[in-house]
């Protein structure tokens, strides 16, 4: 493997992301690698999205010329890190669960809560145990592998990282969720998140969005 800069920037212009570990394969001394890409950042070729964690400019742009830039997004947020899935109000408000926009890409993750920030956006990650990490289906859209929560387990999450603060119906109700987009199906599915959850709290938001579709 030929290790010339511009051979191997057109290399990292053809990989959605990179790490540190990853160029391994140019066989660079480490030193020689960090300053390599020191340069390459200074210039706005490469952009770092955290530690050790890159994409190039030539990449990003040419998604966004293909229409995908919402895509190669979802695809990042769940790379940065990983295994995590997207949830909560991003996945809510796809659904109109939610009316306000969220600012944010929201995800579960099952290792631990993380917030990142770069260039690319801001990324939430908030950690649920290793039982309730599921829920969740991998769909290819634009090229790239999306893993995204159905609807009523983005619903489950939301309402189970709030749980103690939902004092009563009244808290639940605050909330002010959509809750007419949910099917029976939808319930049910919530319902047997509830029971994985061995979560009382969880078991009485199961009812309170049971009746709340009566209405």
């Amino acid at each position: 493997m030929t290790s010339k800069p511009k051979e191997i920037l057109s290399r990292l212009a053809r990989m959605p992301y990179f790490t540190i570990g990853g160029l391994g394969v140019f066989k660079l001394k480490a030193a020689y690698l960090r300053v390599f890409l020191s340069r390459l950042e200074e210039r706005g070729d490469i952009i770092r999205l955290k530690r050790g964690f890159y994409t190039s400019r030539a990449y990003c742009d040419a998604v966004k010329a293909g229409g995908k830039w919402t895509q190669y997004l979802e695809f990042i947020a769940a790379k940065l890190y990983s295994p995590a899935y997207l949830s909560l109000d991003y996945v809510l408000y796809q659904h109109n669960l939610l009316t306000e926009v969220p600012v944010n890409f929201t995800l579960v993750i099952a290792n631990k809560t993380a917030v990142c920030k770069n260039v690319l956006g801001l990324f939430s990650y908030h950690k649920v145990k290793r039982p309730l990490f599921c829920g969740y289906k991998t769909v290819v859209d634009g090229g790239f592998p999306l893993y995204r929560a159905s609807k009523a387990k983005a619903l489950f999450d939301f309402i189970y990282l709030r749980r103690k603060l939902l004092a009563g119906e009244g808290a639940f109700k605050a909330l002010r969720l959509n809750l007419e987009h949910l099917n029976k199906a939808d319930i049910a599915e919530f319902r047997k998140y509830a029971v994985i959850s061995k979560t009382a709290k969880m078991t009485v938001a199961a009812d309170w969005i049971q009746n709340a579709g009566r209405h």
